[in-house]
């Protein structure tokens, strides 16, 4: 058998310890079966390769031609607003139960007025918003009034879409869509048995109108047909995703033959490989209908960087720096008791300018990473540690907050809390971290179970998900 990594050996064992006795029942490929995969992906990749253009650490393709509310999303500009919780879809695919109406709500915020959601918009400066849920249409007067809202207050400095699955749609409801202001909806046309009837509704009316649904592997020859309508119909996008496995879809998803996929969840790898495979025969025949796959690894990694990237700076101290995986980095050395008032002195005008910061209670000095070549001479314990921010309707009291105001009647807090433990960088150690810092070295899976953890806070991996 290869061996794997300590990483991924983690994520196996964290993908048994979720499923637990339903584990056993998942095909996951062999060591050869992986290796088979793998080889067809890159065959397909390396025949598309000239068409195509990847993006997001190479977890995306095909970025040449996305929507604007895809290019929000990866660049972490927009806000997702999940309107409800209720759907009257059947799609056996779907990763989570949609059966209860709720409030609007993202990042744990509830917004029960559209005014205040525009407040929190503006706050935070968001270029795009999604309109989602559940089925935004049950409840279409509510969904309506937020995107009014939002486009009253900014007009086309925000793009707006919403996501349906068109059972409720009514080309009454398209046209108050329209006049409201909705720059893109996007069709989950798997919920229809792939009908497109409601999509036509919108074809012409909406100005961008996407089919956003995942790549079923059974379903690939009728999605090549698909591919062919689409065009025809005058769609303008095709977004492909990932399919995976949750406790909720299991006993759905294990009734079809699928191979899954071990990582940060579980994923079915026969999805992906259909994905790509329709990607190449819209190419190979030609079909200009722009088409994007949504891996799992990219949703995983880039959304959720974007969105720690979008609270991090609000928390972040003058002398910690922000990653490229969004975590707030943080150096320190202890400190003897004895050197407190020499280690002041000696550093009285960082620690005026804000560079550093030292306290005698934990005999600790925090420093900026241009000091680290100097501090290095001190020859001192040196640590680095990572928090990550966080946003929360009140204070949870137990990290150090910055409270935003949205209006004189809500208010929310954006939290840092540690991401783990801090690292103590021995010289092994320490080299690595100067590497990256100077962008010597790329991201990796060591053995090292701490220098593993620093390369999961400082950078995100490249390409698409290994299959083991």
């Amino acid at each position: 058998m290869n061996r794997l990594t300590p990483l991924k050996e983690r994520l196996l064992l964290k993908n048994q310890e979720e499923y637990q006795v339903k584990y056993n029942y998942l095909k996951f490929p062999s060591p050869e079966e992986a290796a088979t995969a793998t080889q067809e992906r890159q065959a397909i990749l390396s025949a598309i390769e000239s068409r195509v253009k990847w993006g997001f650490h190479n977890s995306k393709v095909d970025v040449s031609k996305l929507s604007k509310g895809c290019q929000l999303c990866g660049e972490g500009q927009w806000s997702c607003l999940f309107i409800n919780n209720l759907c009257n879809g059947k799609c056996f695919y779907c990763p989570t139960q949609q059966s209860d109406m709720g409030q609007p709500e993202t990042n744990t915020l509830l917004f029960v007025d559209p005014k205040t959601y525009v407040d929190y918009v503006r706050q935070f400066g968001f270029k795009g918003v999604s309109i989602s849920g559940g089925e935004p249409l049950i409840s279409f007067e509510k969904s309506l009034s937020f995107v009014k809202a939002v486009k009253e207050a900014f007009a086309d400095e925000v793009y707006v879409w919403l996501y349906t699955n068109g059972i409720l749609l009514t080309p009454e409801k398209v046209e108050a869509l329209k006049n409201a202001g909705l720059n893109e909806i996007r069709f989950d046309i798997g919920a229809t048995d792939y009908k497109t009837d409601q999509l036509k509704l919108a074809v012409g009316q909406i100005p961008v109108v996407t089919v956003e649904i995942p790549a079923v592997p059974q379903e690939e020859e009728l999605l090549k047909e698909k591919i062919r309508e689409l065009k025809d119909l005058g769609v303008n996008h095709l977004n492909f995703h990932q399919m995976r496995l949750t406790p909720y879809n299991f006993n759905k998803l294990i009734e079809h033959d699928y191979t899954y996929n071990h990582g940060e969840k579980v994923t079915v790898m026969d999805s992906e490989l259909t994905a790509l495979r329709l990607i190449q025969f819209a190419l190979d025949q030609s079909i200009d209908l722009p088409i994007n796959y949504c891996s799992f690894v990219y949703k995983n990694r880039h959304q959720k960087s974007a969105n720690r990237q979008k609270h991090a700076s609000i928390v972040k101290y003058s002398w910690e720096e922000i990653t490229e995986n969004g975590f707030i980095r943080n150096l320190f050395v202890k400190v003897k008791a004895d050197d407190h008032h020499s280690i002041q002195r000696q550093f009285e005008r960082e620690l005026a300018e804000g560079k550093m910061a030292f306290s005698a209670a934990i005999n600790r000095l925090d420093f900026h990473v241009e000091q680290l070549p100097e501090i290095k001479r001190l020859n001192l314990p040196l640590f680095v540690e990572y928090h990550v921010s966080q946003i929360f309707p009140q204070a949870t009291g137990l990290n150090d907050f910055e409270t935003i105001y949205l209006n004189e009647e809500q208010e929310v807090v954006v939290e840092r809390r540690p991401a783990a433990l801090p690292v103590e960088l021995t010289a092994e150690r320490l080299e690595v971290v100067e590497q990256l810092l100077n962008g010597k070295i790329g991201y990796d899976e060591p053995d090292d179970a701490s220098v593993q953890q620093i390369m999961t806070f400082e950078l995100i991996p490249e390409g698409l998900a290994e299959y083991y």
